[in-house]
C-alpha cells in the first residue's frame, strides 16, 4: 500500500472545503451574538472535516465496481494501491474520533454528529443509497452542509440549534442546487451505472433550468432574511454576482462551453460570498 494513494483516497481537496459551511455559521453567530473562536469551535470544524473524509472514503468504496467497468484506473482502489479492505476500514474507522471528540463539546452535539455521519453513510451505502435516488440526493448534500453542519458550530459556541437551521436554509436550496448542477455533465456516465441522480432525472435542459430556479429562490430568501435583520441589508451586495451566475448557466443552456461557464460562475460565486459576508464583520 503507499502511502500517497492512501492521502489521495482520503480527497482532501474536497474535503477541506466541507468546513466553510461552518466558517459561514461562525460569522453568523458573531454578527448576532458576538462570540469569539473557542477551543470547541475548533473541535467542531475537527469533526466535520473526519465526516467529509469518511464519506469520501465509503463513496469510493461502495463505487468500486462502477469504477472498474469505467476503467479509472487514476483511482487508487480500482488501481490496487489501496485494498477494499484498508478502505473500508478507514471509511468507518473516521467516524469513531468524529465522535468521540463531539463528546467534549456535548451530548447535543454528538447527537448531531451521528445524523451526519448517518447521511454521509447513507448518501453512498447500500440499501439507501441516497446519491442513486433523484431529489433525495442533491437535498442530502444541502442538509449535511447547511443545517447540519451549522447546527454543529453553533452547539460547540453554546448557541441555540435551531436558529441554526434557520440561518442555514438559504445555504440548503444554494447548496442542493449545486450539487444537482455539478451532476449534470455525468448524466450519462451516471445512468449507465445504475445511478438515477436529480440531473439524471431532470435531463440536462430541465436540470438547469431547475438549477436557475434554485438560485434565485435563495437569492430572494436572503432579500427575504436580511428584512427582519437576520442577515445585513448590505449582504445583498452579492445579489449582481448570484444575477451573473444565473446567466451563465443560460449561456450553457444555451450551448456555451461548459467548463467556460463553470470557471466563470466559481470566479462569481466567490466574489459574491465575500460580498455577502464582509457585511458581517463591518
Amino acid at each position: 500500500m503507499e502511502l500517497r494513494a492512501l492521502f489521495s483516497l482520503l480527497r482532501p481537496k474536497f474535503a477541506l472545503p466541507s468546513i466553510v459551511p461552518g466558517l459561514v455559521a461562525f460569522t453568523i453567530a458573531r454578527y448576532h451574538y458576538g462570540v469569539f473562536f473557542t477551543v470547541d469551535f475548533l473541535i467542531a470544524m475537527l469533526v466535520v472535516f473526519l465526516v467529509t473524509s469518511a464519506g469520501l472514503v465509503i463513496n469510493e468504496y461502495y463505487d468500486y465496481e462502477l469504477d472498474v467497468l469505467a476503467n479509472r484506473t487514476e483511482l487508487p482502489l480500482v488501481s490496487g494501491k489501496v485494498s477494499l479492505r484498508t478502505a473500508k476500514l478507514l471509511g468507518y474507522g473516521l467516524f469513531l474520533p468524529a465522535i468521540l471528540l463531539t463528546g467534549i463539546i456535548s451530548l447535543r452535539a454528538i447527537a448531531i454528529t451521528l445524523v451526519a455521519s448517518f447521511l454521509a453513510i447513507a448518501y453512498s451505502a447500500p440499501p439507501l443509497r441516497f446519491k442513486a435516488r433523484p431529489l433525495v440526493d442533491s437535498l442530502t448534500n444541502g442538509l449535511t452542509y447547511g443545517p447540519v453542519t451549522m447546527g454543529l458550530v453553533f452547539e460547540s459556541l453554546g448557541l441555540p440549534v435551531r436558529w441554526a437551521v434557520v440561518y442555514s436554509l438559504p445555504f440548503l436550496v444554494l447548496l442542493s442546487a449545486g450539487h444537482m448542477l455539478l451532476a449534470i455533465p455525468t448524466i450519462e456516465e451516471d445512468l449507465s451505472l445504475g445511478a438515477r441522480t436529480s440531473a439524471a432525472l431532470l435531463g440536462r435542459e430541465r436540470g438547469i433550468r431547475v438549477g436557475m430556479l434554485l438560485f434565485a429562490v435563495s437569492s430572494v430568501m436572503v432579500v427575504a432574511y436580511c428584512i427582519p435583520g437576520y442577515y445585513p441589508v448590505a449582504s445583498l451586495s452579492f445579489l449582481p454576482f448570484m444575477a451573473y451566475s444565473v446567466l451563465q448557466l443560460r449561456r450553457w443552456l444555451h450551448g456555451a462551453d461548459r467548463g467556460e461557464v463553470f470557471r466563470r460562475m466559481e470566479v462569481a460565486l466567490l466574489l459574491g460570498a465575500l460580498a455577502f459576508l464582509l457585511p458581517f464583520f463591518l
